[in-house]
């Protein structure tokens, strides 16, 4: 995950305070127990947070005042004492988009304040350069701005997720081949220059795990390793609902424990390839979800090919990060995923009857367009939890 300093494209209804922050670490504290519980009461954030009574409503004020808060007529009731008005994020307070760069298609998404989903568009392309993918978001963004009637003063930044991995510590990226002028540019600062937003770039299994994280069944678990099944394979991985990014930005390189002489990919590029020599042919890896039928011929081949790696991927994830749960996401139809999971063994060892505990496995809920979904998470995650 990367970002310049390019607060400068900071919104007008939005205003930095002190050390040029949006808000400070106390009112993040509160932000962000509010947006994971979604309704609490004062007692609850004076608990969670350890900070004074007094303190907290200091701070509820104020942040009521800017509308970042909103107090609810519903009171929620409590075990040690009286019951409190509901305290919620107000949703119109901020809004983010979330562009996805993917191999031959851009889509755009946009979350409110509370990390609603409000819409999302998507478009295939034959042309990925950079002026055709920049023209083709900003006419993405431009639809869903006025569908959704959007204020544009409240637009709080925008995330993009991006197939490759970062080269370095300057936030370029070595992309896929199909993305070839997009490897090794600033591709943050070609995407805030061009949208004049605060702006985030991310590789897309990241992206679709910080999304699965906010918008899927990934919000469930603190602790989860998301399994990307594109055009490629890659992921994601969340500990204690952070997105991990490790050194370089590249945690979550999941393909890579696969040594491709040795073990298959579980792409869909293979799938498609399978199926094709069975006689089967879906118009793109983005509409399977509407198209896939579990009893095409080459399905259980393609399992089978696919199956020990999944294992190995699984195994080295629930020893190494011991989640609680293991997400099958990306582009990979439900009823596939659903055929899959059954099928993949984690090992450990069994000792005096019993193993550790296992993490679960499970399908993504966001099912479609989950990069630009998960872009559209970073700027809320960096800025406001």
């Amino acid at each position: 995950m990367f970002s310049i300093d390019n607060s400068q494209y900071l919104r007008s209804g939005f205003t930095l305070g002190k050390g040029s922050k949006l808000f400070q670490d106390i009112e993040r504290d509160i932000i962000k127990i509010v947006f994971w519980d979604k309704r609490v009461t004062q007692s609850q954030l004076v608990a969670a947070t350890k900070i004074p009574q007094q303190t907290v409503s200091r701070l509820l004020k104020g942040l009521t005042q800017s509308h970042v808060l909103r107090q609810t007529d519903e009171m929620i009731p409590n075990p040690k004492g009286k019951p409190g008005f509901g305290i919620e994020l107000n949703p119109d307070y901020a809004y983010t988009f979330g562009v996805s760069i993917l191999l031959d298609a851009i889509g755009v998404a946009v979350m409110d304040f509370a990390g609603n989903v409000i819409a999302t568009k998507f478009s295939e392309m034959d042309d990925m350069s950079i002026a055709h993918a920049l023209e083709a978001a900003e006419a993405l963004v431009k639809a869903l701005s006025e569908e959704c009637k959007l204020d544009d003063t409240r637009v709080l930044g925008m995330g993009v997720g991006i197939s490759g991995f970062f080269s370095s510590m300057d936030g370029k990226m070595n992309t896929h081949h199909m993305l070839e002028e997009w490897s090794q540019v600033d591709i943050v600062d070609i995407i805030s220059n061009h949208f004049k937003l605060p702006t985030w770039v991310v590789n897309d299994g990241t992206g679709a795990a910080a999304g699965e994280g906010v918008a899927g069944v990934g919000r469930q678990y603190k602790n989860f390793v998301y399994l990307f099944v594109s055009s490629a394979f890659g992921g994601g991985v969340v500990t204690n609902t952070e997105v991990l990014r490790g050194t370089y930005g590249n945690a979550g390189e999941l393909g890579d424990m696969l040594p491709s002489k040795i073990y298959a990919h579980p792409n869909l590029e293979l799938l498609k390839r399978i199926l094709k020599k069975n006689g089967v042919k879906f118009s793109s890896i983005y509409n399977l979800h509407e198209e896939f039928d579990p009893d095409w011929p080459g399905v259980e081949e393609w399992i089978f090919k696919v199956q020990d790696s999944f294992d190995l991927v699984a195994t080295c994830c629930s020893a190494l990060l011991d989640a609680e749960a293991i997400i099958l996401g990306g582009h990979i139809p439900k009823e596939l995923a659903e055929m899959v999971i059954p099928r993949i063994d984690v090992y450990a060892q069994f000792r005096r009857g019993a193993k550790r505990p296992m993490p679960k496995i499970v399908v993504s809920g966001v099912q479609k367009h989950p990069v630009s979904i998960g872009a559209a998470t970073i700027p809320l995650r960096e800025l406001c939890l």
